[in-house]
């Protein structure tokens, strides 16, 4: 699994399951919530603040369509990392 860290964010993706991670701070529970097809916003289930984001087919997705960008609006706090 590939793996960058940038400052509070974390990134990884799984290429055997052409998945793409992002994480804000260490892992934690959390809601996830479809916003679009295989685009999963998580959520801490007690502040409602954005955790992480999932990209399910992510490969798939930008060699269909390379332009494509996934946005995700970020409604409500980012987790701070601890």
């Amino acid at each position: 699994m590939a793996e960058a860290k940038l400052g509070n964010l974390d990134i990884q993706y799984d290429p055997s399951a052409d998945v793409l991670y992002c994480s804000f701070g260490p892992p934690q529970e959390a809601i996830g919530e479809e916003i679009d097809t295989g685009v999963v916003v998580r959520r801490n289930p007690k502040t409602s603040a954005i955790v992480g984001v999932t990209v399910i087919d992510f490969s798939r997705r930008f060699i269909t369509e390379p332009k494509n960008i996934v946005s995700v609006c970020l409604d409500t706090p980012v987790e701070s990392a601890a």
